[in-house]
């Protein structure tokens, strides 16, 4: 019995220790589970606040669309709606695709659309949620709409969209692993991807000219705002008239030009009426004096140049109008070509004299070609200060050129927008030792942030000399400066926090430099499309798509943007640039995602409201079969135990049917 207690007890002990070891194989895997997590979560961005991304999208061979758009169309002239721009070529599925490869950090995926859904859209996928243009828009009565510009106005007001997003156009997918530091840090606040300077208001006038002191007559037109006013002043001081550039470059000559034009050729008749009549002259004396014949024949030459250098000015007047005027024709043609296909540029153009309104005449850039990060409460400022050109956005059915372009006002209301700096903030920012008062030292920093280097000993003099004006006349408190703070040729008292705010001379001196500071923080990613993004317009031209392709293939960056400007009357090459273009996508990203259904399957409905109408009737169908079930098992359960049910209602009742 001993012996068998004995082996018991070393069993037990046995069981005990190998107990332990299965129990401290699942606590090592969730050590280093956590600390996988922990490594992961600074490599893989796994990041505490959801960010969202939002993609707008539209099928434009669906039937449906195709016949609302004819019929808004009849109503409307001159508007973008040109096929490429509503047609599908796998370019959301593809993208979705390169979200999941280099971004699986993203909270969730919600695709604005008219009510169409992809047929291959996973609706079952709990990362993607279809959103409606009637579940976003603030007036109904604007739909159905057709405009691109209104819908992204829009976008901020999806349901349950967290606070900061991605938004996507559908055309643009990624090339290689996003992070939400390509977009927001807290180093560098808010990354501002911009392409190249927004094109000229006027041939001969960028918008830098605009507004910059200087009066320009190539401005001086109605599209660049009047030169931001520049030439009204000076003409005003010269009492004339303010010239328009557009009556210089018009296409009927001023009256002015001709009147001069007139003159010169009443000029020209009389030259040759004078030169017809001296050559008849020179005829009879021929038979005169040879002398008298020799004076009348110099002085004819001398004619005959003067007309000729005089039909020579008059024909370079001539082309110099009529290159005027083809060049005008030129221009409005060019104008109202863009206005009808693409009402792109004039809408930016739109956007450009808005904001200069607003904040100033500045030269600014055209968003690059890439997705942009928004964040919920700067978009809602952004559309309270623009109140009414954004209302008159969301009215456009179609693309037009007082569209406010979402991209371009989004980023230049970011950094456009300013707050006042206190004067206690000012004296802080340049106390770079916190010791309550400015050093020699500190006081050449406010120098060189103020004036442009090198520091003179004028501007160095003038500036001491207002400190200690505010010194003079100014009772404050002593206060105790720490030692080294003056060099030792400084004609300088104690500079303290209390002084500089009750000097009211220098405390607006320092306002005015340095009062108003950035309200958010950015930072600019000049030439993005240079380093960060790609963007190709593909052509009906099978050879440019080829060799655009495989640049891509060659320096594939972050965000890849393919646009197309297809000739609808190459349909053959057409055809063949999508296989070309669905075979190049498939060859960067040719596994399917979650957001996709199996392969051979489709949904079956491609609108939400006949699916919501199918949701509706399964439920109301589910619900009967529900009731039905239930009704069977009580009737069953009921009959099963009938006895028993008679026996107790019986005992309780005393009767029994």
């Amino acid at each position: 019995m001993v012996r068998v207690a004995r082996i018991f007890k070393i069993c037990n002990g046995s069981l005990l220790i190998i107990f332990c070891l299965v129990a401290l194989i699942p606590i090592l895997y969730l050590f280093m589970s956590y600390k996988e997590l922990n490594f992961t979560s600074k490599t893989s961005c796994t990041y505490t606040e959801p960010i969202d991304v939002v993609y707008t999208w539209v099928n434009g061979s669906d039937p449906l669309f195709i016949k609302n758009l004819n019929h808004y169309l009849s109503k409307n002239e001159n508007i973008d709606a040109s096929r490429q721009r509503y047609e599908d070529k796998n370019e959301l599925r593809f993208s979705l695709r390169s979200l999941e490869k280099f971004a699986p950090w993203i909270n969730h995926v919600y695709l604005v659309t008219n009510g169409q859904i992809p047929y291959w859209l996973n609706l079952d996928y709990e990362k993607i949620t279809v959103i409606t243009h009637s579940m976003i828009f603030r007036d109904q009565s604007n739909l159905p709409t057709f405009s691109s510009p209104a819908i992204e106005s829009n976008l901020h007001r999806i349901p349950g969209l967290s606070k900061r997003f991605i938004y996507f156009n559908d055309d643009i997918f990624l090339g290689q692993s996003l992070y939400l530091e390509d977009f927001f840090s807290e180093s560098k606040g808010y990354l501002v991807f911009l392409a190249y300077t927004l094109p000229n208001c006027a041939s001969d006038c960028p918008w830098l000219y605009v507004g910059d002191g200087q009066c320009d007559l190539a401005c001086n037109n109605e599209r660049c705002q009047f030169d931001g006013e520049d030439c009204r002043e000076k003409f005003q001081n010269q009492g004339g008239k303010i010239v328009n550039a557009d009556d210089i470059n018009s296409e009927k000559p001023t009256e002015s030009y001709n009147n001069q034009l007139n003159n010169e050729l009443d000029s020209l008749k009389k030259s040759v009426h004078d030169f017809l009549s001296h050559n008849n002259q020179s005829i009879e004396i021929h038979n005169g004096s040879h002398a008298n014949r020799s004076k009348r024949e110099i002085h004819i030459e001398s004619k005959r140049v003067y007309i000729s250098r005089l039909v020579k000015e008059h024909n370079k007047r001539v082309m110099r109008k009529n290159k005027v005027s083809q060049r005008k024709r030129r221009d409005l043609l060019k104008r109202n070509t863009l206005k009808n296909i693409d009402g792109f540029l004039e809408s930016l153009e739109y956007t450009q004299k808005t904001f200069n309104k607003k904040y100033g005449f500045k030269q600014r850039y055209v968003p690059a070609h890439a997705p942009i990060f928004i964040d919920r409460d700067i978009m809602q400022g952004l559309e309270n200060t623009f109140a009414t050109e954004f209302e008159l956005t969301e009215r456009n059915r179609f693309r037009h050129n007082d569209d406010m372009q979402f991209g371009f006002s989004y980023y230049y209301h970011l950094m456009s927008e300013t707050v006042e700096k206190p004067i206690e903030a000012i004296f802080d920012k340049f106390d770079t030792d916190n010791s309550g008062t400015w050093s020699d030292r500190e006081i050449r920093n406010i120098l060189t942030k103020m004036y442009e280097l090198p520091l003179s000993f004028d501007i160095v003099d003038h500036f001491e000399g207002i400190l200690l004006n505010c010194s003079e006349f100014i009772n404050f408190p002593p206060v105790v400066a720490p030692p080294y703070e003056r060099y030792i040729d400084s004609r300088l008292p104690t500079i303290s926090k209390y002084m500089v705010i009750r000097c009211p001379h220098l405390s607006k001196f320092l306002k005015k430099k340095f009062g108003r500071v950035p309200k958010y923080k950015f930072n600019i990613v000049k030439d993005a499309e240079k380093t960060s993004a790609t963007f190709k317009m593909l052509v009906s031209n099978v050879t440019n798509v080829v060799l655009n392709l495989d640049e891509i293939r060659s320096h594939t960056r972050k965000f890849i943007c393919l646009n197309d400007n297809l000739d609808e009357a190459k349909q053959d090459d057409n055809d063949l640039i999508r296989a070309i273009l669905y075979d190049f996508y498939l060859a960067l990203l040719p596994h399917t995602s979650k957001f996709e259904l199996p392969e051979y399957s489709r949904n079956r409905f491609l609108h939400m409201n006949e699916l919501q109408e199918w949701r509706s009737r399964h439920f109301i169908v589910k619900i009967v079969l529900l009731l039905a079930i239930a009704s069977l098992i009580v009737i069953t359960f009921f009959n099963f135990f009938k006895k028993w049910c008679c026996a107790l209602f019986n005992e309780l009742f005393i009767y029994c049917y």
